[in-house]
């Protein structure tokens, strides 16, 4: 089997033996992409067409999709990639490698892995998660064409990252690690200011240093942006974190049911 590393965390990244090679075409990037996600499974051509949208760019879908694949396959050939590695399977293509050679694949394990665990061990799970995090670089397939199962998945890993970030933040809470909580909470809300849950953790490790005051402006700033972006109040984990009605411990032991997460790809 092929030794890959395939990264779609981020701007689409591969190394093949170790060396890392660039992928240039948007159209490829995004069916490596699709094919990564599904690692040993098919990706269906008229679901490749669909995300390409050939039908509507070209005079004949079938054999421009062949055309992509192709460039594909000598690409994956030209740069250390077995025979077998982009393989035609019934009704479209499969590739071939071990899953762990995905970075989606090896991060949703871990989270998956961390919320199992959650109950009582909240160290475990802030190494395991912080480790996961790690395998971010930016938005999930940021350089693939923004179809609809690109961006399905990429939705989704962003529903997987806000939950391990959340469950981090909920570990270090129980471990009283509140300027950690508080520094990486504010980075966590600049890139999702509208995630309600997250501005509750801050306010919440604010009021435990007793920095009341930034509390509050915490609070308010939550308000302001609710309510210039999506036209309503906090919810109600947001405004008992500011009322001082809650309980860390057990938020914390309830994270592993909390998320409602399922793989689609």
């Amino acid at each position: 089997m092929t030794v890959a590393d395939i990264g779609i965390l981020g701007p689409l990244r591969s190394r093949f033996e170790n060396i890392e090679v660039t992928l240039s075409g948007a159209k490829l990037r995004s069916i490596l992409a699709l094919l990564a996600l599904r690692t040993n499974g098919e990706v269906r051509r008229d679901e490749l067409i669909e995300e390409l949208d050939l039908i509507r760019t070209t005079g004949d879908a079938i054999n421009a999709l062949h055309a992509h694949v192709a460039r594909l396959r000598r690409w994956l050939l030209r740069h250390g990639g077995k025979p077998d590695l982009l393989e035609t399977v019934n009704s479209g293509y499969r590739l071939n490698l071990d899953r762990n050679s995905v970075d989606a694949h090896r991060f949703v394990d871990l989270v998956e892995r961390a919320l199992n665990l959650a109950p009582g061990t909240p160290s475990v799970v802030a190494t395991i998660l912080e480790d996961a995090l790690l395998l971010w670089r930016g938005d999930a397939l940021l350089d693939a064409l923004d179809g609809p199962l690109v961006a399905a998945a990429a939705d989704e890993l962003h529903r997987w990252r806000a939950a391990a970030r959340e469950t981090l933040i909920d570990a270090w809470i129980s471990l009283d690690h509140n300027q950690k909580v508080i520094l990486n909470a504010r980075k966590f809300i600049s890139e999702d200011p509208l995630n309600e849950s997250m501005r509750a953790r801050h306010v919440v490790a604010l009021r435990r240093m007793d920095r009341y005051a930034e509390a509050v402006e915490a609070y308010r700033s939550a308000e302001r942006v609710l309510n210039t972006e999506l036209g309503v109040g906090p919810g109600p984990e947001l405004r008992a974190a500011a009322e001082g009605i809650s309980d860390d411990t057990q938020r914390f032991e309830s994270a592993s049911v909390r998320y409602q997460l399922a793989r689609t790809w």
